[in-house]
């Protein structure tokens, strides 16, 4: 008789129950949710963005379990994640994590069976998109708090350029010969992409009117080897962020809000067998506040906010690399 009322017991506590007719009271109790967040000070990181019924991989809807939809307040991947990791530095202790105290909220707040939620936590960037691949994800497993971490991976742009065998002809005729031209050396085409970097972009005409408050440079940690060039050009403004302008007042108050921009590149040079070479790059774009100099660690990353600009200047940078190497010796 005691087992057969234990398997009840245990029948019982295994059904979930159904949550859809209190979905106008879980919307009402979102905006609750953002009240505390404001008042436990999480509101500056954290806001609220839906409440609803679990969907599954197969999009089928389980009206079982109750899904919070946060989102962090910034539309860069590093600065959000940056946000997070400084709000659980504040927040957690031994006895207690940042992760838990938002879902025994959810939980308390929504008044649903503590194994029958989940809260969901995203990052959008400019257009209103999520981000891929970032997310932090909270759920109750076996009465203990599970999390999920997720941060996208940055990309750096990159290319490559192939010069083939250099060819010259000698004579006028047609029956003229063609005869090897003398191909360009690792630390002749590196000597060409410095020039190039000085005169187009540290010597451009910008820095002499709009933006004469800047002074890029080629940072000291620059290193070169026989097949291998790398160097960042700091402190630059409208390089990649071209669309960017700045007030006329700026100059009175001697301020300068265009973004300050950070390119880091990376060159090799590949000889090739039929006597050509080929040279891949790649390109490492950040920006900053352009009132204050940020620090190394406070730049963030041009993707994915800034993808298109990015995208664009690694092509229109290509073309130029590409023109600058077809010249003749």
């Amino acid at each position: 008789m005691s087992a057969l009322l234990l398997a009840a017991c245990l029948s019982a506590s295994a059904q979930r129950e159904s949550l859809a007719s209190s979905m106008p009271f879980f919307e009402k109790k979102a905006v609750e949710y953002q009240h505390w967040l404001d008042a436990k000070g999480f509101g500056q990181v954290l806001q609220v963005e839906q409440v609803r019924l679990k969907i599954d991989r197969n999009r089928n809807l389980d009206s079982t379990e109750l899904e919070l939809f946060l989102l962090l307040r910034s539309t860069d991947v590093d600065t959000a994640i940056a946000k997070w990791n400084r709000l659980k530095k504040d927040f957690d202790t031994d006895a207690d994590s940042l992760e838990a105290m938002l879902y025994r909220a959810f939980i308390h707040i929504m008044e649903i069976p503590d194994a029958q939620g989940n809260i969901q936590i995203y990052v959008r960037n400019r257009s209103a998109s999520y981000i891929k691949d970032t997310h932090i994800w909270i759920w109750l497993e076996n009465g203990r708090i599970a999390t999920q971490k997720k941060v996208a991976t940055m990309r750096a742009k990159s290319f490559e350029i192939s010069v083939p065998y250099p060819v010259k002809k000698t004579g006028k005729s047609a029956s003229s010969k063609i005869s090897a031209a003398r191909r360009r050396s690792a630390d002749e085409v590196f000597d060409l992409i410095l020039k190039h970097v000085k005169t187009s972009m540290l010597e451009h005409a910008r820095y002499r009117s709009e933006l004469s408050d800047r002074k890029p440079h080629i940072e000291s940690d620059s290193s070169r080897t026989a097949t291998m060039l790398k160097f960042t050009v700091a402190d630059l403004g409208k390089e990649v962020l071209s669309d960017q302008n700045r007030y006329f007042w700026e100059s009175w108050v001697g301020i300068n809000t265009i973004a300050m921009e950070r390119l880091s590149f990376q060159f090799e040079y590949v000889p090739a067998a039929d006597g050509g070479y080929s040279l891949k790059c790649i390109i490492d774009g950040k920006f900053g506040s352009g009132v204050f100099k940020p620090r190394t660690s406070g730049y963030m990353n041009m993707e994915p906010d800034f993808d298109d600009f990015f995208e664009k200047y690694k092509n229109d940078f290509r073309l130029r690399i590409k023109t600058l190497l077809q010249k003749k010796p």
